[in-house]
């Protein structure tokens, strides 16, 4: 379990938007465009170095020359390697006959069991696609024909004689004739849904049926590692201007000459444990934890100081160049630098130490007086106000309104898109998953964490930048699962304090902000949950509502109370 958590750590380097994995293995030039991204992750996020520009020239602010950007990314050549590209992962059929960047990890047994488990699955869902595509076959052939209506009647018989055949089964000529005209002669199931609704009505049992039987099948374990494909990388050069089809220099491996002034070398060796491996990386991360580096430890501890204030040390957490915001306090960094480094690189122990100190446990209390000599709290005078990052408001919100699933590990939450189009997660019986655990798709982010600005990953996330914007406001009041949510809370009250109205804004306040409500919000929750109540009778008789008016009209209004709660400052900011 140890070496294959180390190995998912190594994740990080394939987490960009990668464009070969929907064209396939793609043109050399888009690969580079994959390793840039590669560069600009390792580069923003360890170094705290921009050296995107060094890309197609030297860099203009900082002593880097294009020379050093091209021996940085030949370390990564072993494992992207532009001129011998492996492919992100199967896609279709055919792509299971090459390698992908899916690391196997199942033992013999596992495998073994997985064949097994998914075997009887497998011929069902062979069965059903039989079926489906029999069923499809008529609306086919009548779209095939209508797209070579135009075509001489010799061309269009010999097209759809090599259509109907199987690609093993097709002469040379046929294989020509598909692939000159595989825009005709290829017909998806989506091409026919489009052309004919009928298809659609007809086939959309059999392919729910088939999406189903697909979900049972068990996964073989695997892990998104990065790792050497073996064997020598091809030459690594110096790309002059950036462009893949100018190849300049030859280039060897090595990192920042800037930076090499009183570092061990950057040197390779082969690791012991594993002998095809050609140490490049490894050598890497050797270099980038030596304990007297200037930018790996300064980098992370101010990384680590801007999650906890909101803002770091270095204003600018990804470039600690010339062009960059000087340090506001150096002696500090220097000192949190040498405190990680002397605790063995602990971010428990750097984060207890931060926690700890005075400056951490101020107040947010705005002071007049100390505003005057300190108005950009540069000084840290007092705690700066900050909203909950957006996987934490998501899974407070659960947590208050008690649905969450605290649940580890396993496969993670899908998401679906509602009719009024809002992204959310999947729930189950147990409730609703931690952000942790829900399937992040850069297509698709969570609606409520995008709206409080989920950060985009493209390639990364250098900074977390606060917005307050209506729109905000806007999901908070309308959203439907948040409403959902708030009823679910508005029912639990009730069965456990049954008309007590005192004791159930009470529980309120504790579930949602930790205290107890001041006698001021209680006269206000108490005159609201009133008025409240009087609406939605009002509203429910007004709609011939069979269910019981007055259960139902206390019900609603509760639940509209806990949805303004959870949808207030106090809720939704770090005080």
């Amino acid at each position: 379990p140890e070496i294959i958590d180390k190995l998912a750590a190594t994740g990080f380097l394939r987490m960009v938007p990668d464009g070969t994995y929907s064209t396939g293995n793609a043109s050399v030039p888009e690969r580079f465009n994959v390793v840039a991204d590669e560069i600009e992750v390792l580069s923003s996020s360890v170094l705290g170095l921009t050296m995107g520009c060094a890309r197609c020239h030297d860099h203009k602010y900082d002593p880097i020359p294009q020379r050093d950007y091209y021996r940085l990314s030949a370390i990564l050549q072993t494992a992207y390697d532009p001129y011998d590209w492996m492919t992100p992962a199967a896609n279709n059929p055919y792509e299971l006959k090459f390698p992908t960047r899916h690391l196997d990890i199942a033992l013999d047994t596992e495998r073994e069991e997985v064949a097994r488990f998914n075997a009887p699955v497998e011929a069902e869902i062979k069965q059903a696609e039989t079926s489906l595509e029999t069923k499809a076959k008529p609306w086919r052939e009548k779209l095939l024909d209508e797209r070579l209506a135009t075509f001489p009647q010799s061309i269009r018989e010999d097209l759809k004689t090599a259509a109907s055949i199987s690609e093993e089964k097709r002469s040379a000529l046929q294989n020509y004739l598909v692939e000159k005209f595989q825009e005709i002669v290829k017909i998806t199931q989506q091409d026919l849904v489009k052309r004919f609704p009928d298809f659609k009505l007809e086939t959309e049992n059999a392919k729910k049926n088939i999406d189903a039987l697909k979900k049972k099948l068990q996964p073989k374990p695997q892990i998104r590692a990065l790792f050497d494909m073996g064997g020598e990388p091809s030459t690594a050069y110096l790309l002059r201007r950036g462009n893949a089809q100018s190849p300049g220099d030859l280039v060897q491996p090595g990192v920042p000459s800037v930076l090499k002034a009183g570092l061990a070398p950057y040197k390779i060796v082969t690791p012991e444990l594993n002998r095809e491996s050609s140490g490049r990386r490894l050598a890497l991360a050797r270099w980038l934890v030596q304990p007297n580096h200037p930018l790996t430890v300064r980098v992370m501890v101010n990384r680590i100081w801007m999650h906890h204030f909101g803002a770091g040390l270095v204003a600018s957490p990804s470039n600690f160049g010339r062009s960059g915001v000087p340090p506001t306090h150096p002696e500090l960094l220097d000192w949190l630098a040498t405190e990680f480094v002397q605790s063995g690189w602990s971010m428990k122990a750097i984060h207890r130490l931060i926690m700890t100190s005075t400056a951490y446990r101020q107040s947010s209390h705005f002071d007049p007086a100390v505003h005057q000599a300190d108005p950009e709290n540069a000084l840290l005078s007092r705690m700066p106000l900050r909203r909950m990052d957006p996987e934490a408001l998501y899974d407070s919100v659960l947590k208050a309104t008690g649905r969450l699933d605290l649940t580890q590990f396993g496969r993670p939450a899908e998401v679906e898109v509602t009719p009024e189009g809002e992204v959310i997660a999947k729930g189950s019986n147990k409730g609703w998953r931690r952000s942790i655990y829900v399937l992040q798709r850069r297509k698709t982010p969570l609606t409520m964490m995008e709206v409080f600005d989920l950060p985009p990953m493209s390639p990364n996330c250098i900074e977390r930048r606060q917005s307050t914007v209506p729109t905000q406001a806007l999901q908070m009041m309308n959203s439907e699962v948040l409403r959902a949510h708030s009823r679910y809370l508005s029912g639990r009250l009730i069965d456990q304090f049954g008309e007590d109205r005192n004791k159930q804004i009470e529980e309120l306040y504790l579930r949602a902000l930790s205290r107890r409500p001041t006698p001021e919000e209680m006269r206000v929750a108490r005159e609201g949950l009133v008025e409240l109540e009087k609406q939605w009778a009002s509203h429910l008789e007004n709609t011939r509502q069979e269910a019981p008016k007055l259960p139902t009209a206390r019900w609603f209004a509760l639940a509209g109370l806990c949805q303004s709660v959870l949808s207030s400052a106090d809720f939704l900011y770090i005080d």
